[in-house]
């Protein structure tokens, strides 16, 4: 982009990549999460069923602060919408990492829909975070 392109097109595209970033950002943080709450409650003991499910209950805090950073990276309906097409890209690449490492996860279509939900709600919430804070510092530096 050049100083004399026009401020609105500067202006799209500037939006056009915050979008993409906050989209990746959540896509990434779904594997992220399970993986870093897994690895944060199984580093002392090793794998079992109780420290995955004591991971499952860490990965919302970690969800939390990726919606809050999409938050402030994007904004409005088409900003959320982006954010839950990122946590359907991030469940699709839980599977998907499951599968390359030879242990695929086998889930029912409805724990699908409650591990989606599980993962939405947190990267949701911390979305409207990100947003309110976005607000209350944009409004102040206005």
């Amino acid at each position: 982009m050049t100083s004399r392109e026009p401020v609105a097109q500067r202006s799209r595209v500037h939006g056009t990549a915050r979008d993409l970033g906050a989209l990746l950002v959540i896509a990434i943080a779904c594997p992220g999460a399970l993986l870093a709450g897994a690895l944060l409650s199984c580093a002392a003991r090793g794998f079992d069923s109780e420290c995955a499910m004591e991971g499952i209950l860490r990965s919302p805090f970690i969800l939390l602060g990726a919606g809050l950073v999409a938050g402030l990276l994007t904004r409005g309906m088409r900003g959320c919408a982006l954010v839950l097409v990122g946590v359907f890209i991030g469940m699709v690449a839980i599977l998907m990492v499951s599968f390359m490492a030879g242990n695929l996860v086998m889930i029912t279509p409805v724990e699908g829909m409650i591990a989606t939900i599980w993962f939405a709600a947190p990267v949701t919430i911390g979305y409207l975070i990100g947003r309110l804070v976005g607000r209350l510092v944009g409004g102040r530096l206005a």
